[in-house]
């Protein structure tokens, strides 16, 4: 190959970004198979501890040790030499207790708090209430009001299905393997309860059989309700529009999503939704499902933790609803498991439209491509004078047993051994072993003796030749006294010789009985479980040859796999291109490092490419990076260019590139698992199972046969696993308990609830997750859900985000906790680049939102309110780009927004007017050190401690580090300190540097070894001692510091018996002034009992002088404490941006100045100025309820928009043409002409003024064809004069927008002046209300911004 001579030196360029690279560890990969197989044993068993033999060597162990360090695991040899064991345990979960941590307040602070103490002492009913466990009260009535909601929606009578209308789409429906078995597949169902449909990707499957049950029930006349739920919301999304299409209707008649307002309507017999969705319909009560026929839940291959837990609760509703039916559907379905799970069901398999792929396996690339580098090389020279030892130790085998010995020669090598010992030593010891073994010479263990004792020659020397030790020959020879006095010296009986034999195989092979009885009684009595671990590997000799065990044994013995080998897919990349003309490759790696580096070296490093750049198209696929590509990737590349696709796993089942012929298959993913004993989640490299390998083996034969290329040898593929362990077993399950109490029978604990899953998590890990709920008092010490318990399983976010958006609200700092807590629960919206070079510019954006307040979240939410401000301006799109955003995620973000405010509505924390309406709830909106505190409460325990040292330490860690993305890894401290950068360092002056001792996170995350805390912000002494912990803190929690003497930070200035220690739990205890220890003691008591009133009566409002003395105390004693440690304070953080459209404002962010230069250009804008309609005045303002808006615009609004109107000024009509030419006609003249009973309406408000606004849609074309103002009255002119169609006069129209909007995009609009039909319904004429909410969802339809003010000031001046 010609690329042989660089192979390694690109090695360490490609592949140095991917992670930090830890030293390769080359082994045998039946070894690595094995460990593999062990380690995963240990850590989804109820096992906590396993021993590895004595047999291992040092590298060996060193593996072992790398692999448990990965998995956060512990791992620890002892002893030594042939005593020498290896032992991995799991941690054991407790908290390290902790040196006290000083709390000092400001004189500010104290006087704050003792200046409420005094007005608002406590009083004995605060104290009873704190110390009371919980009971019913509203905030249970207020679950059930909300359940019986649920149940009112789901309570639908099931009706017989219309019949299908004919379709375009008939064709190809019928060309789908899955057509063929449709009286099949309803029979198997109509006659049993269960049934598994496995269905290869594309038969057509998910589409399909749902409308087979339609049109069977249509036929015979059965009414019928069907769910059909997804894993994930946009393929539920995207398999309803089709399914509509498919049957000739829009979404939300027949068929709806859960991206709609209700689950189902009296029209609704099909329905799609994510399985979270579903399960929260189920919270209604198993008589929600009694009018449901048909349960379909497909995707069951994916395996995640929702659609695990959905089963087994769906496996309960079988048995008390007889008239209910689930069908399990998937590409890849673990059929044995599933049919023992729901007992004896039928299984239907389906073929996909698939073409012949061949499959080749490590050992056929190696073998095809000649991949050879100079490790290979040097490890092949190696392997060659190993086996001229091994030929020469047989030799003297032979020799000895024939008693022919004289005739052997013997010539010292100089580079064997491992001791650097002079030459003659050398040259002594290889002869005196020789002479024992070959001539039995016992006077030549003196010589040995006097040079291990006097000469420092190690007791184990091994020939130079034969490899050899003392202890082996003696041992073949049987000389019994000199072994014995080896063994004392330390001689290891695990040695191995060339020939891969021990002492104990050299006495067996010459039959020694009494050395084999010496060597036996000398080796530990413990079992030799490698043998054990050997046997479960599946062998793979059958299928490969001598030639190939060699190739892989050589590859192995210098790359290790743990690795991506992307010299080994470049010149594979250059084998296909060179040898076939056309055809899409896509490969398969596991994470962004890899597929960024991978890029790089095609189009920059690798000269065979990168000449040549006009031959290749390079896509990249990525679920956070730009949607872009994956549109680009679709299409057909031009003739003559090669399109290669770099790509996660999101292209095994997410996207299908139909023109793809080559699959190179790097056999890694990166999957993400959660340590419930020290709660930190690992974001691990791992091989895919067969059932993925198969999946992406399937992406070669769309179009035509193709060739997949798996990076890993046929071994290797028998000892994967079937399929990926499930998500239940690796996922935090403090949500899923949570639902478990809303969904299991009262007296069925969580353990036994979730003990019935297809394959049930851990009890340790079921139990770690309760006493995580229970230290947050969602739970009591008998696993009954609490008042804040109850609330929490209402709202659709986890337990922790959950209790800190209910914190923000008592705390009246609701809408950037609201934003910050949706980011949180979906995803960053940070995307990252495709190319490496542009991530530190990623890094830099993401900095600059943070404002220097040394917070990740303070950045999550600038980044947010930016984007609000360019969506209302009409470039968001730009401004993602440019700040390195995902548009669909903030879109996500926006929508989960509003459906929490929603919900809070529902539970009644947020009040339509008066105490608690939206604006109660914001007064501290715009106070950072407020947020922070909801942050804390929510967060805890997630708490980073930095100590004197400078060493950041948790609960549960002893030392840990910023992640790379925080912008806490990037400050940098002085000019002579380097960036903090992947949170590697932290010199001593950082935690000197920082105005801080403590840090809150969102995740910490596990690599090779250590651990990382993300999204991170810097919070005050005082924030933890308040606000973190329960919401009950007992009074036993402050203590004379005397009774902890050891503890105490020997610091302080004050005597022992001066000071008290606050003690939030076992972890977390503060050292104070006595007085000063009660007086926050008290405050955080206050706190809690606020708290705790809020969530037990959540609708009845307070505005009590008590309690807002207490809020505005915390507030001033936060914002004093924020001020003592230099904490900056931003601005603007509780305000939307301000909807300017005649001027230009600033922005914040780091790109905004040019694009805003560019939109102040904009003719449409200025289209505003000429209208007379809008004016700037001063003096008067539209109050806007931002939080019942779903829309970009009128969320990137602040509270007061400086517009004022006449009042109505405005009026909204629909037009209806009997045919497009009219419309046609309209646009080019600018003139239009309805019916004598509508210009009587125009005309009249018109004369009064009226800026009259008319939506134009042609019959049957299922669209609005645009908007128009009217300009002038209504003339005598008749229409047909100008070319019109109609019995009317013309008048004059401006043209304002001429795009199409199809109806499916307005069919959720209702017109509640024409008794709420849906807008594309509306007759002639028709009048439409545009509310605030059709003005919101006519918004959702992307037209432009000018028919956004209008609406605006229809809105909030209405008529």
């Amino acid at each position: 190959m010609s690329n042989v001579g660089r192979a390694s030196q690109r090695k360490g360029k490609s592949q140095s970004s991917i992670t930090s690279r830890l030293k390769e560890i080359h082994i045998d990969e039946e070894l690595k198979i094995t460990v593999g197989l062990a380690l995963e044993r240990l850590q989804y068993g109820e096992e906590t501890e396993m021993e590895f033999p004595s047999s291992l060597t040092s590298t060996e162990r060193a593996y072992i040790h790398r692999m448990a360090q990965s998995q956060g695991l512990i791992s620890k040899s002892t002893g030594k030499r042939s005593n020498r064991f290896l032992t991995v345990r799991k941690k054991n979960g407790s908290e390290k207790p902790r040196p006290n941590m000083a709390l000092n307040l400001s004189h500010k602070s104290l006087h704050f708090i003792r200046g409420l103490l005094q007005r608002f002492p406590l009083t004995n009913r605060e104290h009873a209430e704190l110390n009371s466990r919980s009971c019913m009260s509203m905030a249970t009535e207020a679950s059930e009001v909300n359940i019986k909601n649920m149940r009112k929606t789901l309570n639908s009578i099931p009706s017989v299905p219309h019949r299908r209308r004919p379709s375009e789409l008939d064709s190809f429906r019928r060309s789908l393997p899955v057509f063929e078995r449709q009286e099949e597949i309803v029979q198997l169902i109509r006659e049993n309860r269960v049934v598994l449909v496995v269905g290869e990707t594309g038969s057509g499957k998910t589409t399909q059989i749902p409308q087979f049950l339609l049109d069977d029930c249509s036929r015979n006349g059965e009414p019928c309700r069907i769910f059909c739920t997804q894993p994930r919301r946009l393929a539920a999304i995207a398999v309803a529009e089709r399914v509509a299409a498919e049957r000739g209707e829009c979404v939300g008649q027949t068929i709806r999503t859960s991206n709609q307002k209700t689950l189902v309507s009296p029209m609704t017999l099909l329905t799609f939704c994510t399985s979270g969705v579903f399960l929260r319909t189920l919270m209604a009560g198993d008589v929600s499902l009694t009018t449901v026929t048909h349960v379909i839940v497909d995707e069951v291959h994916e395996r995640d933790g929702l659609t695990d837990f959905l089963l087994t609760k769906m496996r309960d509703l079988l048995q008390k609803i007889p008239t209910l039916k689930l069908i399990l559907s998937s590409a890849a379905l673990d059929i044995d498991l599933f049919i023992q799970y729901f007992g004896s069901c039928p299984v239907i398999h389906i073929k996909g439209r698939q073409f012949e792929v061949q499959e080749l396996f490590l050992e056929d690339i190696l073998r095809m491509t000649g991949f050879k580098t100079k490790d290979m090389k040097k490890y092949k020279e190696d392997t060659q004078r190993e086996a001229n030892k091994q030929n020469i130790l047989s030799e003297w085998c032979k020799a000895v047993e024939n008693s022919s010995t004289e005739d052997l020669c013997f010539v010292s090598q100089d580079e064997s051994s491992t001791e650097q010992l002079e030459p003659w030593l050398k040259k002594e010891m290889d002869q005196c072993i020789s002479n024992i073994f070959l001539s039995e010479d016992q006077d030549a263990f003196t010589q040995i003796f006097n040079l291990i004792l006097h000469e420092n020659v190690n007791v184990d020397y091994t020939h130079s030749v034969t490899g050899t030790t003392a202890l082996m020959v003696a041992a073949g020879q049987g000389f019994l006294p000199q072994m014995q006095q080896l063994l004392s010296l330390g001689a290891d009986i695990n040695i191995k010789a060339s020939n891969g034999w021990t002492a104990l195989d050299f006495a067996k092979h010459f039959d020694q009985t009494d050395a084999i009885d010496l060597l036996k009684s000398s080796m530990p009595l413990v079992k030799d479980s490698r043998l054990d671990e050997v046997a479960l590997v599946q062998d793979a000799s059958g299928e490969t040859n001598t030639e190939d065990n060699e190739l892989l044994k050589l590859y192995h013995h210098s790359f290790d796999d743990e690795y991506v080998d992307l010299d080994l897919i470049m010149d594979l990349l250059h084998n296909i291109c060179s040898t076939t003309t056309e055809g899409a490759i896509l490969v398969f790696l596991p994470g962004y490092d890899e597929i960024v580096s991978l890029r790089h070296l095609i189009l920059y490093d690798d000269k065979r490419f990168s000449i040549h750049t006009e031959r290749y198209q390079v896509f990249t696929l990525h679920s956070d990076m730009q949607t872009i590509d994956q549109k680009k990737a679709m299409k057909t590349s031009p003739p003559g260019v090669r399109k290669i696709i770099l790509s996660t796993n999101i292209a095994e089942t997410s996207i299908t590139i139909n023109d793809v012929v080559f699959v190179i298959d790097s056999g890694k993913v990166k999957e993400k698992s959660y340590d419930t004993l020290s709660h930190a989640s690992m974001l691990k490299t791992v091989w895919v199972s067969k059932a993925s390998a198969l999946q992406r083996k399937g992406r070669a034969g769309r179009c035509r046969p193709g060739i997949c290329f798996h990076l890993f040898s046929r071994l290797r593929f028998n000892n994967m696993l079937e399929f990926q362990v499930p998500q239940l077993l690796r996922m935090a399950l403090q949500e899923l308990c949570l639902q478990t109490k809303l969904l299991a029978p009262t007296s069925c604990t969580v353990a036994e609830f979730l003990s019935k899953a297809p394959q049930p998590p851990s009890a340790h890990a079921i139990k770690n997750a309760v006493q995580r709920l229970k230290a947050i008092d969602a739970m009591d010490q008998d696993e009954n859900l609490t008042d804040l318990g109850y609330h929490l399983a209402d709202l659709p976010l986890e337990p922790h985000l959950g209790k800190m958006v209910l914190c923000a609200v008592v705390l009246k700092c609701l809408d950037p906790i609201l934003t910050i807590a949706c980011i949180l629960a979906y995803r960053d919206p940070f995307i990252l680049p495709a190319q490496g070079s542009h991530k530190q510019a990623a890094l830099k954006c993401r900095k600059a939102f943070t404002s220097n307040s040394f917070s990740d979240h303070m950045g999550l939410l600038r980044a947010f309110q930016a984007w609000q401000r360019a969506c209302s301006e009409g470039w968001e799109r730009a401004f993602c780009e440019e700040n390195f955003l995902s548009q669909a995620t903030m879109d996500m973000i926006l929508g989960m927004r509003t459906q929490l405010m929603g919900q809070l509505r529902a539970l009644g924390f947020v009040r339509t007017r008066g105490a608690s309406d939206i604006r109660d709830v914001n007064v501290n909106s715009e106070n950072w050190a407020v947020v922070k505190a909801a942050l804390v409460a929510g967060m805890y325990p997630n708490l980073v401690h930095i100590d004197k040292s400078s060493v950041l330490s948790s609960d549960k860690e002893k030392k840990v580090h910023f992640h790379p993305t925080s912008i806490l890894s990037q400050i940098h401290l002085k000019e002579n300190h380097p960036p903090l950068m992947n949170g590697l360092e932290f010199p001593a002056t950082a935690a000197q540097a920082l105005p801080t001792d403590w840090l809150l996170y969102d995740e910490m995350r596990r690599g090779h070894r250590m651990a990382s805390v993300r999204c991170c912000s810097l919070v005050t002494h005082i924030t933890v001692a308040i606000f973190s912990g329960g919401v009950k803190l007992p009074s036993s929690a402050l203590n004379p510091a005397a009774q902890r003497g050891s503890r105490l930070n020997d610091d302080s200035d004050g005597e022992a018996e001066d000071l008290s220690e606050l003690q939030i739990d076992q972890w977390i205890v503060f050292a104070m002034d006595r007085q000063a220890a009660e007086n926050v003691f008290e405050l955080k008591q206050k706190w809690q009992n606020l708290f705790n009133k809020k969530i037990r009566c959540p609708s009845k409002p307070r505005s009590e002088e008590e309690d807002e003395a207490l809020i505005n105390t915390l507030v001033s004693v936060l914002m004093a404490e924020e001020q003592e440690a230099g904490l900056h304070q931003p601005t603007g953080i509780g305000r939307r941006p301000r909807l300017e459209p005649l001027s230009g404002a600033s922005q914040e962010g780091p790109h905004t100045h040019t694009s805003m230069k560019n939109h102040k250009k904009n003719p449409q804008l200025q289209n505003w100025k000429n209208w007379g309609v809008l004016k700037l005045w001063t003096g008067v303002v539209c109050c806007i309820d931002v939080f019942r808006v779903n829309s970009p615009l009128i969320c990137a609004c602040s509270t007061q928009i400086p517009l004022a109107l006449a009042p109505n000024s405005i009026q909204f009509f629909v037009m209806k043409s009997s045919n497009l030419r009219n419309i046609e006609i309209s646009q080019q003249k600018g003139i239009w002409s309805t019916t004598p009973g509508n210009e009587a309406v125009l005309s009249k408000a018109f004369m009064e003024n009226k800026l009259i606004i008319l939506f134009f849609s042609a019959e049957g074309s299922g669209h609005f064809q645009g908007f128009a103002r009217m300009t002038s009255p209504i003339s005598r002119d008749s229409c047909q004069n100008w070319g019109l169609q109609g019995p009317g006069s013309v008048f004059s129209i401006e043209w304002i927008h001429k795009k199409s909007i199809p109806f499916q995009q307005t069919q959720h609009i209702l017109n509640p002046w024409n008794d709420n039909k849906k807008v594309q319904i509306s007759r002639d004429g028709q009048v439409i209300q545009i509310s605030l909410f059709v003005g919101v969802n006519l918004l959702q339809c992307r037209w432009p911004p000018d028919l956004y003010i209008i609406m605006f000031c229809s809105v909030f001046c209405p008529m």
